[in-house]
C-alpha cells in the first residue's frame, strides 16, 4: 500500500510539474459578445467569446490548464502588473508595453496576425447621432465605461465623455437621451454588424471610430519564466476560427441579451 502511495504521488507530481498553469483576468461586467454574467463567476455554459476561444486553446496545449478570476477591469490590469495573475486579453497601447507582453514580429513590431480578435468600435446613438455627426454638431456627449482603450483615440475638442461603471449604465443614459452616445462593437473581421445591446432601438455610426486587435497579453514574469510557452499560445491563436466565436455570440443570443445581427 505504501509502495501504491509512492508510486501516485511520483505520478501526480510529474503531471504538475509539466502542466503550465495560467491565471487569467477578465471584466467582472457583463460585456457582450466578449464576457458574460457578472460579478465573480465564470459562466459554464456560453461563457463569451472570448472565453470560449481560451478555453479551446486550453484544450489544443494537453500541458495547459487555465485558471479564470473575475474582477473589475482595472484591478486585472494592476494585478498582472504586480505579477499576480498571468495574462489578461487587451489591445496593445504603448504604456501597456511596460508590464504586459504581446506577441512580436523580429523586428520588435506587434505581430495583428496572432490578435485574439479584430473588432471595429462605432458611435452608437438613437437616429439623431448620426444627423448630429453628418452635420458635425460638435461637441458631442458619450458615455463610456470606466477603462475603455478606444476613448484614447477620439478627438478630445470633438467628444465630452462621461465616465461610468458598466456597459449597461452607459447606454441607459443613451436610451434617456442624457447623452448623444456611446460606443458599440459594429465589425467582426470584414462584417458588419449590431453587436452592441439596445439594437433594435439603437444604431450605429459608420464608419467605425477605431479597429482594435485584441490580444492575449502575458505578465512579464510568466513570459520570463516560460517564453516558448507563451510563444505556442500566440501560435495556436493563429489557426483557431476566431471571427465564428464572436460571430456565433452575435447571431445566437440565446439565454443572454445580445442584439440582432
Amino acid at each position: 500500500m505504501q509502495f501504491l502511495a509512492v508510486v501516485f504521488f511520483a505520478i501526480f507530481s510529474s503531471f504538475a510539474s509539466a502542466t503550465t498553469f495560467i491565471t487569467v483576468c477578465y471584466e467582472d461586467k457583463n460585456a457582450p459578445p466578449f464576457f458574460l454574467g457578472s460579478g465573480f463567476d465564470v459562466p459554464k455554459e456560453r461563457p463569451g467569446a472570448t472565453i470560449e476561444i481560451l478555453q479551446s486553446l486550453e484544450e489544443r496545449i494537453s500541458t495547459v490548464r487555465m485558471v479564470f478570476v473575475r474582477k473589475p477591469w482595472q484591478r486585472c490590469l494592476k494585478d498582472i502588473k504586480n505579477n499576480k495573475v498571468d495574462a489578461v486579453v487587451a489591445s496593445y497601447r504603448p504604456e501597456r508595453s511596460k508590464f504586459l507582453q504581446f506577441p512580436k514580429n523580429v523586428d520588435g513590431s506587434i505581430n495583428l496576425s496572432l490578435a485574439i480578435s479584430m473588432l471595429g468600435t462605432c458611435l452608437v446613438g438613437k437616429q439623431g447621432l448620426a444627423v448630429d455627426i453628418a452635420n458635425r454638431n460638435y461637441p458631442l456627449s458619450l458615455a463610456a465605461p470606466r477603462g475603455y482603450a478606444v476613448l484614447s483615440t477620439l478627438q478630445q475638442d470633438l467628444y465630452r465623455v462621461i465616465l461610468t461603471d458598466s456597459q449597461e449604465d452607459a447606454y441607459q443614459l443613451v436610451l434617456k437621451s442624457l447623452v448623444d452616445g456611446s460606443l458599440g462593437l459594429c465589425k467582426i473581421y470584414d462584417e458588419q454588424v449590431a453587436g452592441f445591446p439596445h439594437s433594435d432601438k439603437l444604431q450605429a455610426v459608420y464608419p467605425p471610430v477605431d479597429i482594435s486587435y485584441g490580444y492575449l497579453a502575458l505578465s512579464k514574469e510568466f513570459t520570463e519564466q516560460n517564453p516558448e510557452m507563451a510563444q505556442t499560445l500566440w501560435d495556436q491563436l493563429e489557426s483557431l476560427p476566431l471571427h465564428k466565436y464572436y460571430l456565433d455570440y452575435v447571431k445566437n443570443p440565446a439565454n443572454h441579451k445580445l442584439p440582432r445581427y
